[in-house]
């Protein structure tokens, strides 16, 4: 049970790495991705047999395009901002933005102390993402016009994002049953901005990008499983653990370079991330 818990960082800390390896444009990374999931949204449909309703359809359809328009937007950042930077920036957007809707519109987190606690850990996982992020270079980075609209995008993506995952719980709508008319929305959005895009659209870099759809389908599937056992607030920090799977994955096996001071900094960052997502899983609804 506790290893379902740890599959969402797992599945989307490894989804970019597995992206830049194909060293595919956005928008083929994105119809290979939703491909992929609306081939696991068949096979849940029809293995599972979840109970769908109209509205269910409809929310988690929305869901979905609101995924495609915020995963977009990301990749788009990558164009014009490192994602050793990218990256944590999204992460801690979506961690404060998902949390504050699950505070306050949830009511997830009980009393003052659970506040103090769930406030530290939010911290800890902000600061560790920071560390994580740090480079020598970026010390002397100047906010030029690609980084501040790289931060644009990110912000609208990490808004979209937010949505995508907290938008079924408006509804009360969970589990396996979201699966699919949300894979329909995820990819009937890649298909829309495919068509604005046509010049750029790869058959075989999309084919190639079909493992980046795979990691992601295992992190979205058991995101949904785990946040009515947990709640919204504590499985979407567990799932910021992804940060430490795609810095670490990034070391491996794209090969990126780092001084000594880099790596002690990413170590910090570790040990910070894991304290808070600690903190933050103390807290009982």
């Amino acid at each position: 049970m506790y290893l379902l818990y740890f599959l969402p960082a797992l599945g989307w800390g490894l989804m970019p790495v597995i992206a830049s390896l194909t060293k595919a444009k956005p928008i083929n990374q994105l119809i290979g991705t939703t491909m992929v999931a609306l081939l696991c949204g068949i096979v849940v449909l029809f293995c599972l047999k979840p109970q769908l309703t109209v509205s269910l359809c409809i929310v988690t359809f929305l869901s979905g395009c609101l995924w495609a328009i915020g995963q977009y937007l990301q990749f788009h950042s990558f164009q014009l901002m490192p994602v050793s930077e990218a990256m944590p920036i999204s992460n801690g957007t979506q961690l404060i933005g998902t949390t504050l809707v699950a505070v306050f519109f949830f009511r997830e987190w009980q009393g003052i102390q659970a506040f103090i606690i769930g406030g530290t850990g939010i911290l800890l996982v902000i600061f560790g993402i920071v560390c994580t992020s740090f480079s020598k270079e970026q010390e002397q980075q100047k906010l030029t016009a690609d980084f501040k609209q790289g931060l644009l995008f990110l912000l609208f993506s990490s808004s979209a994002l937010v949505l995508y995952v907290t938008l079924p719980q408006f509804f009360s709508i969970s589990g396996t049953a979201v699966i699919f008319p949300q894979s329909v929305g995820m990819f009937m959005s890649s298909l829309l901005l495919a068509w604005a895009e046509k010049s750029k659209v790869d058959p075989v870099a999309i084919m190639k990008n079909w493992t980046t759809g795979l990691a992601w389908s295992v992190a979205n599937l058991s995101l949904f499983l785990i946040i009515p056992l947990i709640g919204v607030a504590k499985s979407f920090t567990f799932s910021q653990l992804a940060v430490l799977v795609s810095i670490f994955g990034g070391l491996c096996f794209l090969r990126v370079q780092k001084t000594k001071k880099e790596l002690r900094q990413i170590i910090l960052g570790a040990f910070l991330i894991t304290a808070g997502i600690l903190l933050v899983g103390l807290i009982k609804q």
